[in-house]
C-alpha cells in the first residue's frame, strides 16, 4: 500500500433485502506506508444491535480517492453464531481503462 492509501471499514446491519445496509460503525485508516494485513477495530453501540438481524464488515481501500481494492465475499459478524474477530479478503477493482 502507498503511503497516504486511504481503508474504509464499516460494520453495517445487512438484514433488510432490497435496501441499503445501515452504517452502525466506520473507521478511516491512512496508511504511513504500511503493508496488509492491517489491523482494525470498529467501536459500537451493544445496544444498536438486534440479535434476529444480520451484521457484516465491509471494507474499500482507494489510492488518490479512486477505489482499488473491496471485498467481494461477505463477512459475517456478531449475531447468528457469527465471530467478532475476523480478517477480509480484498481483491482488485478494474476500471474501464484496465480492461
Amino acid at each position: 500500500m502507498p503511503s497516504g492509501a486511504k481503508i474504509e471499514v464499516q460494520l453495517v446491519d445487512v438484514s433488510r433485502a432490497d435496501a441499503p445496509a445501515i452504517v452502525l460503525a466506520e473507521q478511516n485508516i491512512i496508511t504511513d506506508g504500511q503493508q496488509v494485513p492491517i489491523p482494525f477495530q470498529l467501536t459500537y453501540d451493544p445496544n444498536q444491535i438486534n440479535p434476529r438481524h444480520s451484521y457484516a464488515v465491509q471494507t474499500r481501500n482507494l489510492i488518490n480517492e479512486q477505489l482499488r481494492w473491496i471485498n467481494t465475499d461477505r463477512y459475517s459478524v456478531i449475531t447468528n453464531n457469527s465471530p467478532t474477530t475476523i480478517e477480509i479478503v480484498v481483491n482488485p477493482v478494474t476500471t474501464n481503462s484496465e480492461k
